[in-house]
Protein backbone atom coordinates (compact mmCIF):
# COMPACT_ATOMS: atom_id res chain seq x y z
CA UNK A 1 0.00 0.00 0.00
CA UNK A 2 1.45 3.32 -0.64
CA UNK A 3 2.07 6.24 2.04
CA UNK A 4 -0.88 7.81 0.85
CA UNK A 5 -3.37 5.51 0.57
CA UNK A 6 -2.24 4.38 3.69
CA UNK A 7 -2.29 8.16 5.38
CA UNK A 8 -5.93 8.29 3.73
CA UNK A 9 -6.93 5.16 5.44
CA UNK A 10 -5.60 6.06 8.75
CA UNK A 11 -7.26 9.06 8.27
CA UNK A 12 -11.07 7.51 7.95
CA UNK A 13 -10.16 5.15 10.35
CA UNK A 14 -9.59 7.47 12.69
CA UNK A 15 -12.95 9.58 11.17
CA UNK A 16 -15.37 6.87 11.67
CA UNK A 17 -13.55 5.44 15.29
CA UNK A 18 -14.74 8.93 16.48
CA UNK A 19 -17.83 9.62 14.56
CA UNK A 20 -19.36 6.04 15.75
CA UNK A 21 -17.99 6.08 19.06
CA UNK A 22 -19.98 9.36 19.86
CA UNK A 23 -23.16 8.49 17.58
CA UNK A 24 -23.42 4.80 19.49
CA UNK A 25 -22.55 6.88 22.83
CA UNK A 26 -26.28 8.94 22.14
CA UNK A 27 -24.59 11.42 23.79
CA UNK A 28 -27.56 14.39 23.37
CA UNK A 29 -30.49 11.87 24.52
CA UNK A 30 -33.05 14.70 25.90
CA UNK A 31 -33.73 15.42 21.51
CA UNK A 32 -33.26 13.88 18.46
CA UNK A 33 -29.59 15.15 17.03
CA UNK A 34 -30.92 17.03 14.25
CA UNK A 35 -33.09 18.79 16.38
CA UNK A 36 -30.02 19.54 19.04
CA UNK A 37 -27.74 20.66 16.19
CA UNK A 38 -29.85 23.10 14.54
CA UNK A 39 -31.14 24.51 18.05
CA UNK A 40 -27.40 25.19 18.65
CA UNK A 41 -26.09 26.20 15.17
CA UNK A 42 -29.42 29.12 15.18
CA UNK A 43 -28.34 29.61 19.40
CA UNK A 44 -24.61 30.14 17.94
CA UNK A 45 -25.81 32.21 15.95
CA UNK A 46 -27.43 34.61 18.01
CA UNK A 47 -24.78 34.81 20.54
CA UNK A 48 -22.38 35.79 17.64
CA UNK A 49 -23.98 37.86 16.49
CA UNK A 50 -24.56 36.90 12.91
CA UNK A 51 -28.10 37.53 12.39
CA UNK A 52 -30.73 34.95 12.15
CA UNK A 53 -30.50 32.11 9.84
CA UNK A 54 -32.43 30.88 7.00
CA UNK A 55 -33.32 27.25 6.22
CA UNK A 56 -31.14 27.06 3.39
CA UNK A 57 -28.35 28.28 5.71
CA UNK A 58 -29.34 25.52 8.23
CA UNK A 59 -28.97 23.03 5.06
CA UNK A 60 -25.33 24.34 3.99
CA UNK A 61 -24.68 24.13 7.99
CA UNK A 62 -26.06 20.15 8.52
CA UNK A 63 -26.29 18.69 5.16
CA UNK A 64 -29.67 17.84 5.51
CA UNK A 65 -31.62 17.39 2.38
CA UNK A 66 -34.61 19.78 1.82
CA UNK A 67 -37.52 18.06 3.00
CA UNK A 68 -35.31 16.66 6.31
CA UNK A 69 -35.22 19.97 7.19
CA UNK A 70 -38.73 21.72 6.28
CA UNK A 71 -39.84 18.64 8.63
CA UNK A 72 -37.68 19.08 11.14
CA UNK A 73 -38.60 22.50 11.70
CA UNK A 74 -42.38 22.12 11.30
CA UNK A 75 -41.51 19.72 14.75
CA UNK A 76 -39.59 22.23 16.41
CA UNK A 77 -42.16 25.20 15.47
CA UNK A 78 -44.71 22.93 17.12
CA UNK A 79 -42.78 22.16 19.90
CA UNK A 80 -42.40 26.45 20.79
CA UNK A 81 -38.79 25.88 20.13
CA UNK A 82 -38.19 28.35 16.96
CA UNK A 83 -41.08 30.79 15.24
CA UNK A 84 -40.53 31.62 11.46
CA UNK A 85 -40.33 35.36 10.29
CA UNK A 86 -41.25 36.11 6.24
CA UNK A 87 -38.19 38.72 4.54
CA UNK A 88 -39.92 41.86 4.14
CA UNK A 89 -37.81 41.81 1.09
CA UNK A 90 -38.15 38.53 0.04
CA UNK A 91 -41.29 36.93 0.61
CA UNK A 92 -39.81 33.65 0.07
CA UNK A 93 -37.55 34.05 2.68
CA UNK A 94 -38.04 33.08 6.37
CA UNK A 95 -35.73 33.90 8.92
CA UNK A 96 -35.56 30.93 11.87
CA UNK A 97 -35.66 32.32 15.56
CA UNK A 98 -34.69 30.60 18.43
CA UNK A 99 -37.49 31.20 21.53
CA UNK A 100 -36.45 31.29 24.99
CA UNK A 101 -37.97 27.72 25.04
CA UNK A 102 -36.28 26.35 22.35
CA UNK A 103 -32.60 27.77 24.16
CA UNK A 104 -33.71 26.02 26.91
CA UNK A 105 -34.67 22.76 25.79
CA UNK A 106 -31.04 23.21 23.98
CA UNK A 107 -29.40 23.65 27.16
CA UNK A 108 -31.02 20.94 29.32
CA UNK A 109 -29.71 18.60 26.35
CA UNK A 110 -26.67 19.59 25.80
CA UNK A 111 -25.27 20.30 29.27
CA UNK A 112 -24.38 16.03 29.34
CA UNK A 113 -22.20 17.20 26.02
CA UNK A 114 -20.63 20.23 27.81
CA UNK A 115 -19.65 17.25 30.96
CA UNK A 116 -18.20 15.03 28.16
CA UNK A 117 -16.42 17.88 26.67
CA UNK A 118 -14.88 19.13 30.14
CA UNK A 119 -13.67 15.40 30.78
CA UNK A 120 -11.92 15.18 27.24
CA UNK A 121 -9.99 18.68 27.65
CA UNK A 122 -8.85 17.25 30.90
CA UNK A 123 -7.47 14.31 29.29
CA UNK A 124 -6.12 16.19 26.24
CA UNK A 125 -5.64 19.68 27.29
CA UNK A 126 -7.19 23.30 25.69
CA UNK A 127 -4.12 23.45 23.43
CA UNK A 128 -4.46 20.32 21.51
CA UNK A 129 -8.04 20.29 21.51
CA UNK A 130 -8.18 23.49 20.09
CA UNK A 131 -5.52 22.75 17.40
CA UNK A 132 -7.54 19.34 16.41
CA UNK A 133 -10.40 21.30 16.02
CA UNK A 134 -8.66 23.34 13.46
CA UNK A 135 -7.05 20.06 11.13
CA UNK A 136 -10.98 18.71 11.21
CA UNK A 137 -12.36 22.06 9.64
CA UNK A 138 -9.27 22.04 7.77
CA UNK A 139 -10.24 18.45 6.38
CA UNK A 140 -14.27 19.41 6.23
CA UNK A 141 -13.32 22.51 4.01
CA UNK A 142 -11.12 20.20 1.56
CA UNK A 143 -13.53 17.68 1.83
CA UNK A 144 -16.38 20.36 1.12
CA UNK A 145 -14.19 21.91 -2.16
CA UNK A 146 -13.50 18.17 -3.53
CA UNK A 147 -16.99 17.45 -3.94
CA UNK A 148 -17.76 20.94 -5.32
CA UNK A 149 -15.41 20.49 -7.86
CA UNK A 150 -16.84 16.81 -8.76
CA UNK A 151 -20.49 18.26 -8.72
Amino acid sequence: MSDDLYAGDKLLSAWLGLTSTLWNRRIVSAMPYNEAHVLGLLLRSREMGTGPMTATDLIRRTHLLKSQMNRLLSALEEKGYIHRVRSEADKRMAFIHLTPEGEAAYRVAHADVEAILAKLLDRIGEKRALAVAEQINDIVAALEDIFRQEA
